[in-house]
C-alpha cells in the first residue's frame, strides 16, 4: 500500500491534479478490502513496470501477485454485503476504475475498456438516481453521493478521452454529464477543471470526424466534403472557449494551487492548438493543406517540450511513468505523421524517445517508432534527394489514413494508405 500511495496514486491523474481525488482513493483503499486488493493489484504492475530498463524492451512475465490480488478484489466485490445499493455500488465504481487502470498498465487494452465501459453505463444510471432522491440527506449518504460525483468525474473524463485513440468509440452521454451548459452571458471559466472538461469535448468531436474519415479511407470509400456547418460550429465553440479561457487566466478564477496547475494550462494550450488546426484543416485535399499549419505545429512541439521537461522534474527522474489519462503523446503522434516539416518530425522523435511515458493505451517508443517509419516511408520515395522542405514530399508519397495496433511491447502493427492511390500496406514494426 505504500507504493501506492506514494507512487501509484500520484500518477492516476498527473496530468489534472487534484489533493481531494488523491484522498478519497487512500480512503476507501485503506478502509475498503476490495478497494484495497484492487489498489495493490494496481501497485504491483506499476512497480514491475517502473523495474524494467529505461528503453523498456524487456518482456514481463504475468505478475502472479497482481492477478492474486486482482481477483481478489473481484471476489470481494461480488460478495460485498450491503444494505445501501448506493453504497455498494459506490464502491463498485471506484473497483471499476481501478482495474481499468490495472488493465491500461498490464497491456491488456481491451479488457481496459470493458471495465470503463460498464463503468460508464453504472455512474450514468446511478449518478440519475442520486440526483432525483431527496431521501439521501444524512451524513453518510451524502458521503456516498460525494464518491459517486468524483469517481464518476473521473470515469467520464476517461471515456470521453478515449474517442482519441478509439476509431468506433462514442463517448456516453458526456455533454450532459461532464459539462454544465455554457450561457452566452458567461465569461469566465470557473475553474480549469470546467475548462478541461469543455475543451475535451470539443476534442473528442474533432476526433470522431477524423477517425471517421480515416475509416472511408480504408474501405476504399471518396470522403465525402464534410458539411460547412459542422466545421464552423465546431471553430467558434473552440473561439469561445479560448476566450472564456483566456479571461479565467487574467482573472484568476481558477482556485487550483500552482502545483495542481503547473501542467493544466499549457496542456490545455498544447490540446487547443492541435484541435483548431485539425478541424481548420478538415476536409478534401487536408495533407497538402496541413503545410499551412506549420506555426501551429511548431507552438505545440514547443509547448509539449516544455510539458516534458515539467514531467521529468515532477517525477524526479528519466523512469518509466504511467498515467491512463491522455496528455502529449496523441499530439505529438499527430505533429510526427501529418507536419512533413524534416526539423519539426525529428523534433518530436527527440521528445517521445526522451523518457518512456505511457498515456492510456499510448506508448512514447512505439509511438515514435511509427512516427519514423511514416518518415522513412515518405522521405525515401522522394527523388529529390534530402528532404530539406515539405514542398518536396509531393501529394502521392503522403500517407493519408494510418492506424496501429500495439501488438506488445515490442511490436507494433501498421495500416497505411497514400494520397490518390489505391491498396492498403501493412508493415509489422520493432519498437
Amino acid at each position: 500500500m505504500r507504493f501506492f500511495e506514494y507512487i501509484s496514486i500520484k500518477h492516476l491523474n498527473e496530468y489534472r491534479p487534484n489533493e481531494t481525488w488523491r484522498q478519497t482513493l487512500m480512503f476507501f483503499s485503506q478502509t475498503v478490502p476490495s478497494v484495497r486488493y484492487a489498489a495493490v493489484a494496481l501497485a504491483l504492475v506499476n512497480r514491475s513496470y517502473l523495474d524494467r530498463d529505461l528503453r523498456g524492451r524487456v518482456h514481463q512475465p504475468s505478475n502472479r501477485d497482481a492477478l492474486f490480488y486482482y481477483n481478489r478484489a473481484i471476489q470481494l466485490l461480488l460478495n460485498q454485503e450491503s444494505s445501501d445499493s448506493a453504497e455498494t455500488t459506490a464502491i463498485t465504481l471506484l473497483v471499476c476504475y481501478l482495474f481499468t487502470c490495472f488493465d491500461h498498465l498490464a497491456g491488456n487494452y481491451v479488457q481496459a475498456m470493458k471495465h470503463l465501459r460498464g463503468g460508464v453505463e453504472l455512474s450514468r444510471n446511478i449518478y440519475k438516481t442520486i440526483l432525483n432522491n431527496n431521501a439521501y440527506e444524512d451524513t453518510k449518504s451524502s458521503a456516498v453521493r460525494t464518491l459517486i460525483c468524483q469517481v464518476t468525474r473521473q470515469i467520464r473524463r476517461l471515456d470521453t478521452q478515449a474517442a482519441t485513440f478509439l476509431v468506433d468509440w462514442t463517448p456516453i452521454d458526456v455533454q450532459g454529464a461532464l459539462m454544465p451548459d455554457l450561457l452566452p452571458f458567461n465569461s469566465t471559466f470557473q475553474s480549469l477543471d470546467q475548462a478541461a472538461d469543455h475543451l475535451q469535448i470539443l476534442v473528442a468531436r474533432v476526433m470522431g470526424l477524423r477517425n471517421a474519415e480515416q475509416e472511408m479511407c480504408f474501405t476504399g470509400e471518396i470522403p465525402p466534403p464534410p458539411p460547412p456547418s459542422i466545421k464552423n460550429d465546431i471553430l467558434r465553440e473552440l473561439e469561445t472557449w479560448s476566450n472564456l479561457f483566456e479571461n479565467m487566466l487574467q482573472q484568476g478564477n481558477s482556485h487550483e494551487t500552482d502545483a495542481e496547475a503547473y501542467s493544466v494550462i499549457p496542456l490545455l494550450r498544447l490540446q487547443y492548438i492541435i484541435t483548431w488546426t485539425l478541424i481548420s484543416s478538415y476536409g478534401a485535399g487536408r495533407e497538402m493543406e496541413y503545410d499551412n499549419f506549420l506555426p501551429q505545429f511548431q507552438q505545440c512541439v514547443a509547448l509539449a517540450d516544455d510539458l516534458i521537461a515539467a514531467h521529468e522534474r515532477y517525477s524526479g527522474s528519466l523512469k518509466p511513468t504511467f498515467t491512463p489519462e491522455i496528455g502529449v503523446l496523441p499530439v505529438l503522434y499527430i505533429i510526427g505523421v501529418k507536419c512533413r516539416h524534416p526539423m519539426v518530425r525529428r523534433k518530436v522523435l527527440s521528445i517521445l524517445r526522451r523518457q518512456l511515458i505511457r498515456e492510456a493505451v499510448w506508448d512514447s517508443f512505439s509511438t515514435a517508432r511509427v512516427v519514423e517509419r511514416i518518415i522513412e516511408i515518405e522521405e525515401g520515395m522522394s527523388e529529390k534527394g534530402l528532404i530539406r522542405s515539405m514542398e518536396q514530399i509531393d501529394v502521392w508519397q503522403r500517407v493519408e489514413a494510418l492506424s496501429w495496433i500495439q501488438e506488445s511491447s515490442i511490436r507494433v502493427d501498421i495500416t497505411y494508405t497514400f494520397c490518390t492511390q489505391e491498396g492498403i500496406h501493412e508493415e509489422t514494426l520493432m519498437v
